[in-house]
């Protein structure tokens, strides 16, 4: 008999539906997920990009899924919208040997863990990191709610360094730490870069005016405060007035749309830096093609996904030091394939660009170390991840779900 392995998530995410598809696809697991809304699958308002947004690949296709019944429609994804009384219900009608809780944040995931005690192994997923300052009284709850919280959690998918330290912080022991990673498709990701031309480069750049020859950093998320984009405009004009040939392309919209555009005439800067808005999915390998790094600036970014799929194109990675994916064996290495300055600093970033801008060599030992590194985030690393934790449950004979 398969083991059964129900997934409780908010809503289909565009990087988790290919991982689904491998873990369904995987011989002695049943797998059923069970989503908490429809966001994803119908267009709906995104407030960190302030548009609609519907994602342009398949998000249910592939593996079983149910949408739970929910309390009433969701404004947001916080803990009070996210409410779905009825999962004890459904996931009853499944007999799960195994639920994988998805994240703390929002009341089903209460209670599924509530429900899941006595009756089926849990897996927890997050992407909580220590990085960047809270408020005393969140430290001060977590450090009560959390540990207990954790104890009845028997196996954590981990996607890196920052975030195994916060588990340990939390009292979490090693032996229940498997090493996955926040999936990203990367074949996918390969398969079209592999498929560009220099001359299909080249045009994709001249469409946004970017020079062919200028070294060009990519801007990919949301446009609001704490992605920090100014900070990057600021850095490439500064690199602008110095005679550095380096252009920046934003990829993404948001509130800071506007204060960004401002900016860039105000320093005169229009000829070296662009905004595409937002793009979809199936285009985002492409767009990111046309770049020679990313920066990632945020004051707070637990696991940008934008640094996978940079990483999965060739692109060196220039990060702020609260960006959680940093770390010796995580995604973005310090001196492999990542360069790190201290967040809001933005001559240190303008160095830091001006670094990789003037030195090729090490552009493409950076890149070719993104590409090698970009496969230990792929869904099947997390799938193996998964496959680990089950096989320490001792639910049937190791080699079943192998």
């Amino acid at each position: 008999m398969p083991i059964r392995l129900a997934i409780v998530i908010s809503h289909p995410i565009q990087h988790f539906a290919p991982m689904f598809r491998d873990l369904a696809r995987t011989p002695g697991l049943e797998l059923k997920v069970f989503y908490c809304c429809e966001w994803g699958v119908k267009p709906y308002r995104d407030p960190g990009f302030g548009r609609q947004i519907e994602w342009d690949i398949p998000l249910l296709e592939g593996y079983a899924y149910e949408f739970l019944p929910i309390a009433r429609p969701p404004k947001t994804l916080t803990y009070r919208d996210v409410d779905n009384p009825d999962v004890g219900r459904r996931l009853e009608a499944f007999q799960p040997q195994v639920v994988w809780i998805h994240g703390y944040g929002h009341r089903t995931s209460w209670r599924v863990w509530r429900w899941a005690r006595g009756r089926a192994k849990t897996l927890f997923f997050g992407d909580s990191e220590l990085l960047h300052q809270r408020r005393l009284a969140s430290r001060l709850i977590k450090r009560i709610v959390l540990p207990r919280f954790y104890r009845r959690i028997d196996a954590f998918i981990t996607i890196g360094d920052n975030n195994e330290a916060y588990y340990r912080h939390y009292d979490v022991p090693d032996r229940k730490m498997f090493r996955g990673a926040f999936p990203v498709d990367i074949r996918r990701f390969r398969s079209v870069v592999e498929s560009l031309t220099p001359e299909m480069r080249e045009e994709t750049r001249l469409a946004f005016g970017l020079s062919p020859d200028a070294f060009v950093v990519l801007f990919v998320g949301k446009f609001i405060p704490i992605k920090r984009p100014l900070d990057l405009i600021d850095a490439v004009a500064q690199l602008k007035a110095q005679g550095i040939r380096v252009q920046a392309l934003f990829i993404g919209a948001g509130e800071l749309e506007n204060a960004m555009r401002t900016r860039i005439k105000a320093l005169g800067a229009e000829d070296a830096i662009r905004i595409a808005g937002f793009v979809n999915q199936a285009e985002m390998p492409r767009m990111l093609a046309v770049g020679d790094a990313l920066a990632m600036c945020s004051d707070k970014d637990p696991h940008p996904l934008a640094v996978t799929e940079a990483m999965a194109c060739g692109l060196p990675i220039v990060a702020s030091d609260r960006i959680g994916c940093v770390g010796r064996t995580d995604a973005a290495r310090p001196g492999e394939n990542a360069q790190v300055y201290a967040v809001g600093d933005v001559a240190a970033l303008a160095d830091t660009l001006r670094y990789l801008a003037c030195d090729s060599a090490l552009r493409r030992r950076m890149s070719a170390a993104s590409v090698e590194l970009c496969w230990t985030q792929d869904t099947q690393v997390t799938v193996g991840a998964v496959l680990r934790a089950i096989e320490s449950f001792q639910l049937v004979e190791p080699a079943a779900v192998r």
